[in-house]
């Protein structure tokens, strides 16, 4: 026959691929590499890699005071003359490099992706290291944290720094770390986990969504999952301050004033739970108007801390969040209680003014432009949900991490996240609506709460009166409780590896000094009535923070719709019905009418 030749060759060629790839697989278990040798030997993958345009393989040393030799790996992915993603691998020595006390070496048989923050990517793998881990980060493409290199000067996006940053190198970076610890220590990894919060966070959403049948457990907090709707969400209050307070040197309202406010609001907000802690238990439940604070006003701080009605109106604005020109909310604002001084100070957030340029394809609007000012909250020019809807509709599709996790799932992954409920950067309402929206997607049939088939796989938690990743509530000197040394990744490995699911996490606070329970969402703490109100032992998980007043003034209108879209209660995962009642809770920020079109006003 004509081709049998030629087929009887390729036959030949893949049985000998095959026994080539045997004899790798026992050459490597046989005798594992020393460090140097990743890099060098072609039997390892690295050394003449077509995708890997530089590699080296060195014994480093963790920071002081840990000071751990360690096996450090970087290489230089890419697959064409743009794509540069630098991955660093950090690996616990190996038997053969003199590591002792894991179970091959210094190694305890795992894996730990490390997360990056902002626009930046991570390549310190000490902490993973010090654990006995493989640890391993990625720059996701791009050195520094500048994200304006996404849209062109032709108003065109940049997709390859994109697509890079957001996803290519996080998959590179997991595949490669697992492949490099087979090499190096002649046996595949027990388990894999994720470990990152901001971008960090979101970038462990992405890989459970994405590649979630290569990781065990992901602890992801306070994930900047809705990239693209949260970063543009972050211009609302300079937006709101410039067009009702007014244009000045110093800032369009002084952050004393800023700071007076959100003690009142903390101050009428703080016993809803029963209990006077200096903490909101649920910022969606407090309703404080800022006019409270107007001058001459009973109660009001006096000058000059007290509030001009324009800066009250503009507070409120930044409260209630975005939304378009029917009331209808487009995304979440900042939480009472939070601070002001990161987003809404006297220059807007960075990132949040490149997002502008992202969503409008317009590199004019990047850093350090002030073009941003020219946008409205409603018009007339170009408004605020015009640039929302741009960005939906032109770069979330590639940016918003918001995809099921039916992969993970069924791989049996576990994940945990934890969210400040004064987070100042990404505000927690956006991954309560997308725990949500997952509720609904694994709902069980006898599921008493909506949550508990989520809760299988993924459970969140609310940690109230703390900022961003656990930080303080920077001007009123405080923060709640927050997992400390690691309690948060312990209860994942617990989870993952021993299947105890956590029923809670310890908090635990030094400014004031106190431990609590944080609770599976939406259970909350609850104290019981006796004992010290800082002492953790006095309260107890319970109730649902699933109320008609917390969810149905938070949802949002339709995705890509946001200038004249509908409230999507669907896409929210609420059921319109537990809703049919009306707003259960209003501001009175805003005056109520009736649209043009016969819809009702919705305000927070």
């Amino acid at each position: 026959m004509k081709y049998s030749g030629v087929i009887s060759h390729f036959c030949v060629l893949i049985i000998s691929l095959a026994a080539a790839v045997v004899a790798l697989t026992d050459s490597a278990a046989a005798a594992p590499p020393a460090c140097t040798g990743l890099a060098t030997n072609p039997l390892y993958e690295l050394a003449n890699n077509p995708a890997i345009k530089s590699v080296t393989s060195t014994i480093k040393t963790t920071a002081a005071p840990a000071s751990i030799h360690y096996c450090n790996v970087t290489l230089v992915y890419g697959t064409n003359a743009n794509q540069n993603i630098t991955i660093a691998v950090g690996l616990p020595l190996s038997a053969a490099d003199g590591g002792s006390g894991g179970i091959q070496g210094a190694w305890n048989g795992r894996t730990e992706g490390l997360g990056g923050g902002g626009c930046s990517g991570n390549l310190s793998v000490d902490a993973a290291v010090n654990a006995g881990y493989v640890g391993s980060g990625t720059d996701g493409g791009h050195t520094g944290g500048d994200c304006n290199p996404g849209v062109n000067a032709d108003h065109t996006y940049n997709l390859e720094f994109i697509q890079d940053f957001f996803r290519v190198g996080l998959k590179q970076e997991i595949l490669w770390s697992k492949r490099i610890a087979t090499s190096y220590y002649g046996r595949t990894p027990s388990y894999n986990y994720w470990n990152g919060c901001s971008t960090g966070g979101r970038q462990g959403y992405l890989l459970a969504q994405e590649l979630g049948d290569q990781l065990d457990g992901v602890l992801a907090s306070a994930p900047a999952m809705y990239w693209t709707r949260f970063q543009t969400a972050q211009m609302w209050g300079e937006l709101a301050m410039f067009d009702k307070a007014g244009e000045v040197p110093q800032g369009p309202i002084s952050p004393a004033k800023l700071v007076a406010v959100q003690k009142a609001a903390v101050a009428a907000c703080d016993a809803n739970d029963g209990v006077v802690d200096g903490i909101i238990d649920d910022a969606r439940t407090c309703h404080f108007n800022a006019k409270a604070n107007v001058c001459g006003q009973p109660g009001a701080p006096a000058a000059p801390n007290c509030l001009s009605a324009d800066e009250a109106e503009a507070v409120n604005k930044i409260w209630h969040g975005p939304h378009n020109k029917y009331g209808d909310r487009i995304w979440f604002g900042l939480d009472r209680g939070s601070d002001f001084s990161i987003l809404d100070g006297p220059t807007p957030f960075s990132l949040g003014v490149t997002q502008f340029a992202w969503d409008l394809t317009d590199p004019s609007y990047s850093p350090p432009s002030t073009k941003w000012n020219t946008v409205t909250l409603e018009g007339p020019g170009m408004s605020y949900p015009e640039v929302a809807q741009a960005g939906s509709r032109n770069i979330a599709d590639v940016t918003d991490t918001f995809g099921p996790l039916d992969g993970f799932r069924a791989r049996g992954g576990k994940m945990i996240t934890f969210v400040g409920g004064n987070d100042q950067f990404i505000y927690p309402r956006g991954v309560l609506n997308y725990y949500r929206q997952m509720a609904e997607r694994y709902q069980k049939h006898d599921d008493r709460t909506g949550f508990e088939g989520v809760q299988s796989f993924y459970r969140l938690f609310r940690a109230p009166g703390v900022g961003h990743c656990g930080a303080p509530v920077f001007s009123l000197g405080t923060t709640g409780p927050w997992p400390q040394g690691g309690a948060d990744f312990a209860a994942l490995v617990n989870w993952v590896e021993k299947g105890i699911a956590p029923g809670q996490v310890l908090g635990t606070s030094s400014a004031p000094a106190m431990t609590r329970p944080l609770c599976p969402y939406p259970q909350t703490a609850q104290y019981k009535g006796t004992g010290d109100i800082h002492a953790a032992a006095n309260w107890t998980c319970g109730g649902n923070l699933e109320t008609r007043e917390a969810v149905c003034p938070n949802v949002v209108v339709k995705y890509k719709d946001e200038v004249d879209g509908p409230l999507d209660y669907a896409a929210n995962g609420v059921d319109p019905g537990f809703c049919k009642g009306g707003r259960m809770a209003r501001d009175d920020d805003h005056d109520h009418h009736d649209h043009d079109d016969g819809r009702s006003h919705h305000d927070d």
